[in-house]
């Protein structure tokens, strides 16, 4: 008897199947919700940053901006990797509810620390905001913890193959903050931080109660995990995260200090844009790592036809972006804005290698080598951060300083390229017998 498969999307007809689906389509599938769920994502969020730019002042969107970046870093800093080790072990553990509660607590705590203490070192040191001082922690503080438990269940979604889960959140999200937007318009500073900030709380929410009911209490064919015995991959990729993110995170902070708020507002929208490119190949590598974690493998004919299909989109979309990145940079903020085209196109450019980056992180995770994982991402964020501080003592113009991400990625994919080719097999585990 043939079933229906792919019946999910609204934009695809539904295709009566007699055979299983291959693992290319699974992981497009799968794949093809989290890019969505991500390219809303960017297209709200560029929304709310355009219409920032135009109801606030460029130094409340580049107090902003900063804080937004630091928060994305406590939080890569307090998540410890956990995120990824609930994709690759919730699956396989007898109790998926408590790994789950007790990962939340780790993370979420410890992020709350980690922002309350970076916000306030860089609120402090840069005088950027000193009345609205207490209220601009708080919301660091919230905002990061909201983005760990939003990243924790976006793990337990992805192993559920429940990806669908994450467009919908992402589209409500985005429509929530813009609303909120119009709304604060008026607080300044913390109208603006605020708006990006209290509707991810909500949403946090709701996904908790949503990711809770997705596994059950006790999985009879599981075997028994407890919370260090995820740590070996776990700290791999946290320190994976955090040094992957230490550029773009910390960077509009670091210049938030030497050339003041006005020119880190472009640096910071035009940085936004590009990560609407990045965003299709993290889809990409989510989908294969949560694959793979599934099968406990992945072949390599299955990451080359990943990469020649993220080759075929990303070249085009980027070599677009190039041309058009000054119009992007008016729409966004206007002619003032436009001006800087130029951080946009290195942006934009640097995604190129990011994209196979990504893919390399996906087999070093399916194949649970955390000390190759550690080296892509130190290789990434140090050599990057070098080159941007290099650029910052030469006094170099800053529309020039994104150079130093297209330098850091190159360099990154070449250690990736060579960390593949002395992989080693590694033992399967453990699979859970079928009831």
């Amino acid at each position: 008897m043939g079933v229906i498969e792919d019946w999910e999307f609204p934009w695809m007809r539904p295709v009566l199947r007699t055979e299983p689906m291959s693992e290319s389509e699974l992981v497009r599938e799968q794949g093809g919700w989290v890019f969505a769920g991500s390219i809303s994502n960017s297209i709200l969020g560029f929304a709310f940053w355009a219409l920032a730019a135009h109801l606030f002042t460029s130094t409340a969107v580049g107090i902003s901006g900063s804080l937004v970046s630091l928060s994305s870093l406590a939080t890569s800093i307090g998540i410890l990797g956990l995120d990824n080790g609930i994709v690759r072990f919730i699956a396989r553990v007898d109790r998926p509810r408590a790994l789950m509660r007790q990962v939340l607590i780790v993370g979420g705590g410890l992020s709350s620390i980690v922002g309350i203490a970076l916000s306030a070192v860089i609120l402090g040191v840069s005088n950027a905001a000193v009345q609205d001082f207490a209220v601009l922690v708080a919301l660091t503080v919230t905002l990061t913890t909201s983005q760990t438990c939003f990243q924790i269940t976006d793990g337990s979604i992805l192993a559920a193959r429940r990806s669908e889960y994450l467009a919908y959140r992402a589209v409500a999200y985005g429509l929530a903050k813009i609303v909120l937007l119009f709304v604060l318009a008026a607080a300044g500073v913390v109208g603006l931080f605020g708006s990006y900030t209290l509707p991810l709380l909500a949403i946090t929410v709701v996904s908790l109660f949503l990711g809770w009911r997705m596994w059950p209490v006790r999985n009879e064919n599981g075997v028994p995990t407890r919370l260090r015995e995820l740590s070996s991959l776990s700290i791999g990729n946290w320190i994976h995260g955090f040094m992957y993110s230490l550029p773009s995170r910390l960077g509009p902070s670091v210049m938030l200090i030497f050339i003041g708020a006005s020119p880190v507002a472009y640096f910071f929208i035009a940085l936004q844009l590009a990560e609407v490119l990045n965003y299709i190949p993290e889809s990409v590598s989510k989908s294969l790592f949560a694959h793979g974690s599934i099968r406990d493998r992945l072949p390599s004919s299955l990451t080359s036809s990943m990469r020649r299909l993220l080759a075929v989109i990303m070249v085009p979309m980027v070599a677009l972006g190039v041309v058009l990145a000054s119009i992007g940079m008016t729409i966004v903020g206007g002619t003032a804005y436009g001006a800087h085209y130029l951080a946009l196109q290195l942006f934009l450019l640097a995604t190129l290698p990011k994209a196979g980056i990504q893919l390399y992180k996906a087999q070093f995770n399916v194949d649970r080598r955390p000390v190759a994982l550690i080296v892509m991402g130190s290789t990434l964020g140090l050599s990057t951060l070098a080159f941007l501080i290099i650029g910052l003592a030469w006094r170099v113009p800053p529309d020039w300083l994104p150079l130093a991400w297209v330098l850091g990625a190159l360099l990154t994919l070449g250690v990736g390229w060579l960390l593949s080719r002395r992989r080693t097999p590694t033992k399967p585990e453990a699979q859970p017998t079928s009831g």
